[in-house]
């Protein structure tokens, strides 16, 4: 049974220095057989952080390190103290400088990217690198693991992985080409829930055939403005009356999941720190 429950929620505010703004305090209180997924409206790349009922958490990517600050925004509004491993999806959200600080300042076990990413991770990460192909899994607890549907290294390709918690599951997509895109249509996904879904440029999208196999209930897109997506795209989204989050328009967005139902969380936020100029 598909069960999406929408929630914006009022939260107690209290001052940043950081940036001269409000900051909302976010608890997601994940609890035994809970997980959630937040995705940070940072101005670069695309990340979001795993939270795991045991209290750690994972991040995918690590956005720029001159906008460091922004994340450290989110770290603050989210309760982050602390990262045990970090996953990272394609290559241009490889940054050197970033996760050197973030595997020093949080002393962080693993980076976890997919075997063809491997050669783009500079050498003094190799200790603690984790390598995965596809339809590989890497375990993050006893009750969550992720796997790689498609590992891509062509222009435009990354790591997609699934994660499945008791009868929902998530979809991670990096990839955006013609080639994965074949790869996609033989995997079986039409059991996903909520997909992320890559955008690479306006002028592409996910196709209609694609969106139709994986048939999500809700979709997440880094981006501010509908106007700066494909047309088409939109067009098949809202013809399979698929619920589109926008992370530069609706805030912070959480995914919260348990046994029976997940929830979408968004944190509207109209001071916070993602602003997309285009």
């Amino acid at each position: 049974m598909r069960v999406i429950i929408s929630v914006m929620l009022s939260f107690l505010l209290i001052n940043s220095n950081a940036y001269g703004v409000k900051v909302p305090k976010v608890n997601l209180h994940v609890s035994h057989e809970e997980y959630a997924i937040s995705f940070l409206p940072v101005k670069k790349g695309e990340v979001a952080v795993l939270h795991l009922a045991s209290g750690d958490h994972y991040m995918i990517n690590t956005g720029s390190f001159q906008e460091r600050n922004q994340l450290y925004y989110y770290f603050n509004q989210i309760h982050i103290d602390n990262i045990k491993g970090i996953i990272i999806t394609e290559k241009s959200e490889v940054d050197e400088r970033m996760i050197g600080e973030l595997v020093k300042r949080f002393r962080i076990k693993e980076i976890v990217a997919g075997k063809s990413l491997e050669s783009y991770i500079p050498q003094q990460f190799s200790p603690i690198i984790h390598t995965i192909q596809e339809d590989e899994t890497y375990t993050f607890s006893d009750e969550l693991a992720m796997r790689a549907v498609h590992d891509g290294n062509e222009r435009r390709e990354g790591l997609d992985f699934s994660i499945s918690f008791f009868h929902h599951r998530f979809l991670w997509l990096s990839s955006q080409s013609s080639h994965s895109e074949g790869v996609l249509l033989m995997k079986p996904l039409n059991n996903v829930n909520i997909v992320k879904i890559p955008v690479h440029s306006k002028s592409e999208g996910m196709s209609h055939r694609l969106l139709e196999h994986v048939d999500p209930q809700t979709a997440i897109l880094y981006r501010s403005k509908e106007r700066l997506l494909n047309g088409d795209m939109l067009e098949a989204i809202n013809e399979a009356w698929i619920d589109l989050y926008l992370t530069g328009q609706h805030g912070l967005i959480a995914v919260k999941f348990n046994k029976r139902n997940y929830e979408v969380l968004t944190f509207d936020q109209e001071d916070g720190v993602f602003k997309d100029e285009g």
